[in-house]
C-alpha cells in the first residue's frame, strides 16, 4: 500500500513493508553483510558498517561516508553523509557536514518543525523541542501530536513513554494523551495496562488513576502480566497479581517473569521452574535459566548453554558460551520465530529447535534477523 504524505511542504512515497524480506546483519574478516532465514548470503559482506535493514533500506558505510541500500545492495540513495540512521515511517536522519536532519526514501532532505535538533522517529512520533526547552511529539507529516510539555520524555516501548515534569514521573501514549499523570518519583515501563511506580520509598501498582499501595515492597521489575508480577520483599522473591495479592509467596532468592506457564526461580544458587500454582515442576539444578519460549523450549546454564523442554529433557546440548537476543522485549535470551542466536568459541550463529547450525556457517558477529 502506497500512501501520499506532505510533509514540511513536500511529498512523500510511505510505503507499507509488513512483507518485507527479514534479514540478518552479519560481520566476518571485519565486513558487514546479510543473510536470510535460510542462512545464504543476501548480500555478501563488503560494508565497513551497516545498520539493520528497516523498511525494506540499509544504511551503510563504505568506509568513507554512509549511504542507503536495497536488499540487493543496490544504491537507493548514494553515499554522501557523515553518519545514517535506519529509516523509520518513510524518513531516515542522517548527518551532514552541517548537523543532522530528515531525508525522505528519495534522498530529499525535508524541513523540521523542531529548529533545535532533530530526533529519531520511534513508534510513530518523534521528539522536538522548542525556545522553552520543554519536549513534546510531532508526526512524520510535521504535525504537532503533543506540544513542548514536559521536561524528559523517554524513548517509547509498544506506544508508551515515560515522561518527567518538575522531576515527577508519569506516562503519555504515542498521540500524546497522560495515562499516568507524573506524580511519581519514579516509575517503569507501562505495559497490560499496568505500571509500577515509586513515591517517597513507597511502590505502588498505577492503572490509569487506579493506585494500589504496597506496603513492605523494596522493589517491582517490569509488568510482562498483571495477574504474575516479580516483586521484592526483603531478600527474597515472589509474585503479585495487580490488586497488590500475593499469588506466590516470596520465597525465592531470584525469578523471572512467568512465559508459556512457566518462571525460573532460584533457590540455595541453583535454578529452576515453577507452575502458575508454585509449584516446582523443574528442579533447582541449573547455574542459570530462562524463560520457555513459544518453540517450548528455555535456555539453560550447566557451565556452557543449552536447550531443555518443559520435561527437563536436554534437546541441545550444553556446549554454548552464550545464547542470547539482545532486543527481544519479553525473553532476552532464547529462541526468536524457530532460530537462536549462539556463541561457539568465539563465533556467532544461529541454531534451530533441533540444534542444526543455520547455514553451517559460523560469523565474527550476528544480530537478530529484522524486516
Amino acid at each position: 500500500m502506497i500512501k501520499r504524505l506532505t510533509f514540511g511542504g513536500l511529498f512523500i512515497l510511505s510505503c507499507t513493508f509488513a512483507s518485507a524480506q527479514q534479514l540478518a546483519r552479519v560481520q566476518e574478516k571485519g565486513l558487514v553483510g546479510f543473510i536470510n532465514k535460510d542462512g545464504s548470503f543476501q548480500i555478501t559482506p563488503q560494508f565497513k558498517n551497516a545498520q539493520d535493514q528497516s523498511e525494506g533500506k540499509i544504511a551503510v558505510y563504505d568506509g568513507s561516508r554512509w549511504g542507503f541500500v536495497d536488499k540487493d545492495a543496490n544504491y537507493i540513495i548514494q553515499p554522501q553523509y557523515v553518519n545514517a540512521k535506519s529509516f523509520s515511517q518513510g524518513m531516515a536522519m542522517v548527518k551532514s557536514a552541517s548537523g543532522w536532519l530528515y531525508i525522505d526514501s528519495l534522498g530529499q532532505e525535508l524541513k523540521s518543525i523542531s529548529s533545535k535538533r532533530v530526533y529519531e522517529f520511534n513508534d510513530g512520533v518523534a521528539f522536538y523541542r522548542d525556545a522553552t526547552n520543554l519536549v513534546g511529539l510531532i508526526n512524520n507529516k510535521q504535525e504537532v501530536v503533543l506540544p513542548p510539555t514536559y521536561d524528559v520524555i523517554r524513548p517509547f516501548k509498544d506506544g508508551y513513554a515515560k515522561v518527567a515534569k518538575n522531576k515527577k514521573w508519569g506516562v503519555i501514549d504515542n498521540q500524546g494523551k497522560e495515562v499516568v499523570a507524573p506524580n511519581y518519583d519514579d516509575i517503569g515501563d507501562f505495559n497490560v495496562g499496568l505500571v509500577w511506580a515509586k513515591k517517597q520509598n513507597n511502590w505502588f501498582l498505577v492503572s490509569g488513576q487506579k493506585e494500589v499501595a504496597l506496603p513492605g515492597i523494596s522493589k517491582i521489575e517490569n509488568i510482562e502480566n498483571p495477574d504474575f508480577v516479580l516483586v521484592q520483599q526483603g531478600n527474597k522473591i515472589g509474585f503479585m497479581a495487580s490488586d497488590g495479592k500475593w499469588v506466590i509467596p516470596a520465597t525465592y532468592d531470584d525469578a523471572r517473569n512467568f512465559q508459556e506457564g512457566l518462571a525460573p526461580v532460584k533457590l540455595n544458587g541453583k535454578w529452576g521452574y515453577i507452575d502458575t500454582t508454585g509449584k516446582m515442576v523443574i528442579p533447582t539444578a541449573y547455574q542459570d535459566a530462562l524463560s520457555f519460549s513459544p518453540e517450548g523450549l528455555a535456555a539453560v546454564k550447566d557451565s556452557k548453554w543449552g536447550f531443555i523442554d518443559k520435561n527437563a529433557k536436554v534437546i541441545i546440548p550444553f556446549q554454548y558460551e552464550i545464547t542470547a537476543a539482545l532486543t527481544f522485549k519479553k525473553q532476552e535470551k532464547g529462541f526468536i520465530d524457530g532460530l537462536a542466536r549462539v556463541k561457539l568459541n568465539g563465533k556467532w550463529g544461529f541454531i534451530d529447535t533441533k540444534g542444526n547450525l543455520l547455514g553451517n556457517k559460523w560469523f565474527d558477529n550476528a544480530e537478530l534477523f529484522q524486516n
